[in-house]
Formats: C-alpha cells, structure tokens, sequence
C-alpha cells in the first residue's frame, strides 16, 4: 500500500497525488474504481451575525471546491465507455460501477431546511451536491453507464467533527464511525446506475435536494 498526502486547500499536493497514481497505475492498464472524497469543516453560524469571512472562505474552499479539484484531476482514472482492464473477480466486493463518491450532508438539502442556521456549512454542502450532479453528467458523456458520481450523507458520527453536538442528537442516531464506513460502502455498492448523480444517506435513503 502506498499513501500519499494531499490537502484538499492545495491544489498542488493534488496535482502531485494524481501524477504520483498515474505513474504507479497507469490508465492505459488500470483505473479508479472506487474513491470517497470527504474533506469538511465545520463553522455553526447560529445567525447572520456570526458569519466571518475568513471562515465562510476556508469552508467553501475545504467543502467545496476541494471536492471540485479532486475531480479535475482524478476523472481521467474513471472507467471510460471502452474500458476494459476490469473482470468481475477483480470487482469482488466493489461496486460494479466506477464510482467516486463525495460526503455532502442532510444540511446541505435546500427542500429539508427548516431550522436555518450553520449558513456557511449548509451552503458548501449544497454546492456539493450541485457539484455530483454536474460531474455526473460529464461521466455520463465520457464513460457512459461505465463510471458515475454519486454524494453521501453518514449522519451524525461519534468524531471530533461532531463532538460539541453530540448531546442534542438521539441514542439511536449517534452511530460510531466503523459501522458508517460500512454502512455507506453497501450503500456505493447498491445504489446503481439509477442511482448516480444523487445524494444517499447511510440507509440508502435518498436527501432531496
């Protein structure tokens, strides 16, 4: 296993990541099958008056557009319409669609808000879920039914990301982090080319937009 390290705010070390996998995999004889792209943060505005700038950017810039550079420069290693370097023993417990998969959240519904408030974190999460929908329309043009993009939402996570809010959340809807990451490869897995372009929570419910 080789690791490389990226931030989502540089495109450079993104740049490097995808030219580091174009040399040890390149697409002639491989591609991407399966990618959960998941950078977030979180500023909870309660109120317009709590909107700073600074962090509104670095939101959008992490949320956002971090997403949207993963998929500049990692679309070219999705299967195309001629693709052909994958048997189905290769895909044994994979999805049978290449996939790239991008963490959005329930918030991020313009249809499901109605307690306003975390301005800048709702917006970057729509945008999101903006951002699956027309990266899977490309998809649909380069690779056909071959390579799709879909958003997930992994509701509330027993992680630092949450911790401060953990107390106004249910028992039952505090889920840990390994039972999530399970739960969301099985929805990747089964969703299907009906499925593409949308965003899916953890129970392979779909978030309205």
């Amino acid at each position: 296993m080789k690791h490389a390290t990226l931030t989502s705010k540089e495109e450079g070390t993104i740049t490097e990541a995808a030219a580091a996998c174009g040399e040890k995999f390149p697409t002639s004889s491989h591609g991407l099958h399966l990618a959960f792209v998941v950078p977030g943060i979180l500023h909870p505005e309660k109120s317009p008056a709590q909107i700073d700038a600074d962090e509104a950017l670095l939101t959008f810039r992490t949320n956002t557009l971090g997403p949207m550079l993963m998929m500049k420069h990692f679309s070219g290693f999705l299967a195309k319409k001629k693709s052909e370097y994958a048997s189905k023993e290769d895909l044994e417990g994979l999805p049978p669609i290449s996939t790239m998969a991008f963490m959005s959240a329930r918030v991020g519904s313009i249809s499901d808000n109605h307690l306003g408030g975390w301005y800048s974190y709702r917006a970057s999460k729509a945008a999101v879920n903006q951002l699956v929908k027309t990266f899977d329309n490309h998809l649909k043009t380069a690779s056909g039914e071959k390579a799709m993009s879909i958003a997930l939402h992994p509701g509330t996570v027993k992680t630092e990301f949450s911790k401060e809010f953990w107390g106004g959340v249910k028992k039952d809807k505090l889920f840990e982090k390994e039972w999530v990451a399970e739960q969301l490869v099985n929805v990747v897995n089964n969703v299907g080319i009906e499925g593409r372009g949308r965003c899916w929570d953890w129970n392979g419910k779909e978030v309205m937009p």
